[in-house]
């Protein structure tokens, strides 16, 4: 009954820890919601995202990009299947387009 109690208590642990990393992160927008920041202004082109993710993974194929908040303003998450085989994570700027993090 213990190993129960345990392990029932280490999945409840993981399940908080994933859901605060996930509010700490910022929810992430919906195409139509990332559609109307973009048009409101203020956030750039997805399309200009995705291209300095290109630049700074030298190339591949974007498999994943949404619009996300962090800390009041926008980012662009980007995943990039580099053209080793190895997926790189960017993080790009929603208001400039720079690249603020790429591993």
């Amino acid at each position: 009954m213990w190993a129960a109690r345990t392990i029932f208590a280490a999945i409840a642990l993981l399940a908080g820890l994933a859901c605060f990393k996930a509010a700490a992160q910022g929810a992430c927008l919906s195409p139509e919601e990332t559609r109307v920041a973009v048009a409101q202004g203020g956030v750039v082109a997805p399309s200009r995202a995705v291209s300095a993710a290109r630049d700074a993974a030298s190339g591949g194929e974007v498999v994943r990009a949404e619009l996300c908040r962090q800390g009041g303003g926008y980012v662009y998450r980007i995943s990039v299947l580099r053209r080793d085989g190895r997926v790189m994570r960017v993080v790009v700027d929603g208001g400039s387009g720079k690249v603020l993090e790429g591993r």
